[in-house]
């Protein structure tokens, strides 16, 4: 009988040794510098409007809650709806739209507010030229504005913040 009980602790001991070097030879699942293929632009814009609606909806809603329903002045509604779009975008192209991997999302997060600045003073001056100088709609105005942010913001991402390492081939 103690022969039997020696001989399963030595056959588990055993499978707990293979169990123990397989996650030990096991690869990391996600390195600090993300190693793909190139994906098609396409894809990846088709996915940049499509997930970007929630974005603009943050914004617009934001903005036509603050400006038209309370109405505030429409620069102050523009920065705060462009302060929580932003947010929501980040999040969005670095997990949904370009998958991106790294353990610099700060430093990702910095560079990306810094990139939507310009495009907000892009949208803020087709606001003040629109709403201003051509007495136009605020919505219609809003509409034109943000149609320039999304092309900018698409480019800064694409090509400055998101953009992946290759594996050399």
């Amino acid at each position: 009988m103690e022969n039997n009980t020696h001989k399963e602790n030595s056959t588990l001991t055993q499978v707990v040794d293979d169990v123990a070097a397989g996650i030990n030879d096991a690869a990391p699942t996600f390195t600090t510098e993300e190693e793909l293929e190139p994906e098609g632009n396409g894809k990846q814009a088709v996915r940049y409007l499509l997930w970007g609606i929630i974005s603009v909806i943050v914004n617009f809603g934001t903005f036509f809650l603050l400006f038209k329903a309370f109405h505030l002045n429409y620069q102050f509604a523009n920065i705060v709806a462009w302060l929580l779009s932003v947010q929501t975008g980040f999040w969005i192209d670095r997990v949904i739209v370009f998958h991106h991997k790294s353990n610099t999302a700060f430093r990702e997060m910095m560079a990306f507010y810094a990139t939507r600045i310009i495009t907000y003073l892009i949208e803020t001056a087709a606001l003040w030229i629109g709403i201003s100088l051509l007495s136009a709609d605020g919505g219609v105005t809003k509409v034109f504005g943000q149609i320039l942010a999304i092309i900018g913001n698409y480019i800064f991402s694409k090509f400055f913040i998101f953009r992946s390492k290759t594996v050399a081939k």
